[in-house]
């Protein structure tokens, strides 16, 4: 039987000393555990050490372990302890690193350093990270790159400048800053801590540039967001390290490119992804396709990137599904699934919040519940993203039974589902049930936000529920210290002047001072139109005409108020204005099919 760990032994022992003090005891349980592995020479058990090692396999170098001590091979060989140190320190058994640490009859600079790179990523790691680096001086030894870098490592948990400063002064003291390896992990922090202008002189001091170097310079300006520094660094890549550079130099660039005045930028490197045959890997397309779709190039250019991945993955597919959904292209990334899924690549949980608008777009309930019995069939079923984006479907192909049913079985929820289940009640004119998915939500401890305040007051308006929705309103402002947006006003005007109290919510935009924002007036004129109030009607119309004068929605609302009422004349001239104003309203178009067909 494998000993599961180094504790286990530990913990054999320690019992059979305590209760029987009896060493013939102790030595029969060491048998025991080690009889699984039938090496006695050295040579075969430390070969065993290290597979186990590679496979983060506890229990077989728990077994060689045992095997060790019964045959006493540990005398002296602090090699062996390295390794048991870095076997548990993989298996993340961080108190039995720290345990076998402390027990050594000798310590190097390698089991410091293992040590130290066993140490979490957190305020009590890097300080204890720290101890272990004075402690290793006061032994006498000499640090080594590995030794900074994961000092460095350890202090990513914590933002402390004091800490990384520390770090680097050692190494400027014994000249390792110059070394690559050493130098990046100095800018990674500078830049986490400091900043960017620290990371580049940081940068500057490196003798021994590499690929990882410059990768890490680069990724830190992405990280940043700093264009002009990426654009620079990059360049300055190919002239001085040889024109040379990987998918890893070019997505780190290709992250940068989020607009459209980025688009020549992004093309160029296309071109450089092309010139080292580079295209064709996942990484570079998938990076690509997402700068085509950011920049505006449409989906031409993405596609036509995909079509040359040599082999894509669950990225790709995810980026063209979801590239298509953005351009209001849902068939097309339907088929795109269809490809997918016939081409044998499974669906992670990106994929399936991607794919599940694709249904509420198309109002495909039959392709909703088929993605649905995938979802079901994966190990996705019980996360939260993907139950949210399941509810939200259902009730945009207006099956609300299905999307409550979906939330009723979630396992986990957090604000956005109930705040989906607020929304979609609201939308199918349900704000009664609305209001009751509010209520529990704050029964069950989990507290509203913007959104979820601007589903339920959505949802009264909708509904009628003009004393709930401004009790809600001033819930909001009073209890929870949420500011109004322009969105939240603009739905208690639609709520008053929906209920007919047009010239309240006249008053609540000059009382909310939101007189200069067209949203709120584009409510109330509205209002005006479903109620035939002519002159609140007219001025609403003429406060939208001169905040946004290229909009057409003001002047066809007026006009349709104007033909109600017969006044022909003010309609024709009304027709002029927009003429003159060169706003021109978009053609319609009809969802019947061409019957000459």
């Amino acid at each position: 039987m494998f000993i599961t760990s180094y504790a286990v032994i530990q913990s054999m022992v320690h019992v059979a000393q305590m209760v029987h003090s009896d060493n013939s005891l102790i030595e029969k349980h060491v048998l025991i555990i080690s009889s699984a592995i039938p090496f006695d020479d050295l040579h075969h058990l430390s070969a065993f050490l290290d597979t186990a090692t590679d496979k983060h396999d506890s229990r077989g170098g728990g077994a060689a372990h045992a095997r060790l001590l019964k045959l006493h091979f540990f005398n002296g060989n602090s090699s062996l302890w390295n390794k048991l140190l870095n076997l548990y320190s993989r298996c993340g058994l961080r108190p039995i690193v720290l345990n076998m640490f402390d027990t050594m009859p000798n310590r190097d600079i390698v089991s410091y350093n293992t040590v130290i790179s066993s140490q979490p990523r957190s305020d009590s790691g890097a300080f204890d990270a720290m101890r272990l680096y004075a402690r290793l001086l006061h032994e006498d030894l000499q640090p080594n790159h590995i030794t900074f870098s994961a000092l460095l490592a350890a202090s990513h948990g914590i933002v402390c400048p004091q800490f990384v400063e520390q770090i680097h002064a050692q190494s400027l003291k014994l000249g390792l800053n110059l070394n690559g390896f050493v130098g990046s992990a100095i800018v990674n922090a500078y830049e986490k801590c400091r900043g960017m202008e620290e990371a580049i002189h940081a940068f500057e001091e490196i003798v021994d540039l590499d690929s990882v170097c410059w990768n890490v310079m680069i990724d830190v300006c992405a990280r940043r967001g700093s264009k002009s520094h990426i654009a620079e660094v990059f360049s300055q890549m190919r002239k001085e390290g040889g024109g040379s550079f990987d998918c890893f130099t070019l997505t780190s660039v290709l992250k940068t490119c989020l607009e459209k005045g980025e688009l020549y930028l992004g093309m160029q490197l296309h071109g450089c992804a092309w010139k080292a045959g580079l295209e064709s890997e996942a990484p570079t397309g998938n990076a690509l396709i997402t700068m085509y779709l950011n920049c505006g190039e449409g989906m031409s250019s993405a596609i036509e990137v995909f079509r040359r991945i040599l082999k894509p993955n669950i990225i790709s597919w995810t980026a063209m599904i979801s590239g298509l959904m953005q351009n209001g292209l849902a068939a097309e990334a339907a088929g795109f699934y269809k490809e997918m899924v016939n081409a044998g690549e499974m669906e992670n949980d990106f994929c399936f919040t991607s794919l599940l608008p694709v249904s509420g777009m198309l109002a495909s309930l039959e392709h909703g519940r088929m993605v649905h019995c995938r979802i079901q069939k994966s190990a996705f079923c019980s996360d939260v993203m993907v139950g949210n984006a399941l509810i939200d479907m259902y009730f945009k192909c207006g099956s609300l039974e299905d999307g409550q049913l979906a939330f009723e079985t979630m396992t986990k929820h957090d604000t956005v589902s109930w705040t989906i289940m607020i929304l979609g009640f609201g939308q199918h004119g349900e704000g009664d049930k609305a209001l009751e998915i509010f209520r529990a939500m704050k029964t069950g401890g989990f507290i509203p936000d913007s959104v979820t305040f601007l589903a339920i007051l959505s949802a009264c308006s909708h509904g009628g529920l003009v004393h709930e929705g401004l009790r809600i309103f001033h819930s909001m402002v009073d209890r929870y210290k949420i500011k109004p947006k322009r969105e939240h006003c603009a739905c208690i005007v639609d709520l008053l002047g929906r209920a007919g109290r047009l010239k309240e919510a006249e008053s609540f935009i000059g009382k909310m001072e939101i007189g200069m924002d067209p949203l709120a007036w584009e409510a109330l004129l509205g209002a005006c139109g479903m109620h035939g109030e002519m002159e609140l009607g007219q001025r609403s119309a003429e406060k939208i005409m001169v905040l946004e004068p290229q909009k057409d929605g003001p002047y066809v609302l007026l006009s349709n108020m104007y033909a109600e009422r017969r006044r022909w004349q003010e309609k024709e001239n009304l027709r002029e204005r927009l003429d003159s104003s060169r706003s021109r309203k978009d053609a319609a178009r009809s969802w019947f099919p061409d019957l000459r067909a």
